[in-house]
């Protein structure tokens, strides 16, 4: 009897010192796994730029810049005199809800009377020149991109989106493991 309550205690030790401590244990809660930050340069690179261009781009000041929520990369023609290419991420973390993201992103939709709806590229996404919007994964990417708001912009922006989205959906990851997605109206 002595060695089955000896058993049974220290079963019970057990357990009880694999429930304690910061984060680990038996019966904690599984630690959630960090949103990746998205570096608008990893979506499309400056070699990407050249083979849409055919101009050779700096990204300009050398790095992208942050601010809050957003990253912004823009490349410029070497030397000058060529459309830039710019690609802004807005994308939910800690401090802005995916629902916030989905706000902008909407909005700007709804500000844009020619706003030309893209089937098959995110979550949704549209065209209002010189802009190519996407919503992916929580994630509000703007490309701007050419000029002349014809085929050959159209078909630039698409370019670049098409290179963007599948990069920032290895990213991100599985929309069901993220859980990103907003129920559109």
């Amino acid at each position: 009897m002595k060695k089955i309550l000896l058993v049974i205690a220290s079963l019970a030790c057990a357990i009880i010192m694999c429930s304690c401590g910061k984060g680990g244990g038996l019966f904690s809660k599984a630690t959630p796994t960090p949103i990746p930050v998205v570096d608008p340069s990893a979506l499309i690179t400056a070699d990407d730029v050249a083979a849409a261009t055919g101009y050779t781009p700096v990204l300009d000041g050398g790095a992208v810049k942050y601010e809050g929520n957003t990253a912004t990369a823009l490349y410029r023609s070497d030397p000058m005199g060529q459309d830039p290419v710019e690609i802004t991420v807005q994308q939910y973390n800690e401090e802005t809800p995916v629902e916030n993201v989905w706000y902008d992103y909407d909005t700007d939709r709804a500000y844009r009377s020619s706003a030309e709806e893209i089937a098959n590229l995110g979550e949704t996404s549209f065209i209002a020149f010189p802009s190519i919007n996407i919503y992916d994964r929580g994630c509000y990417i703007r490309i701007t991109a050419g000029s002349g708001a014809d085929d050959n912009q159209r078909n630039l922006l698409l370019n670049l989106a098409n290179i963007a989205v599948p990069r920032l959906e290895e990213i991100m990851g599985p929309i069901e493991q993220n859980d990103t997605s907003v129920e559109q109206k």
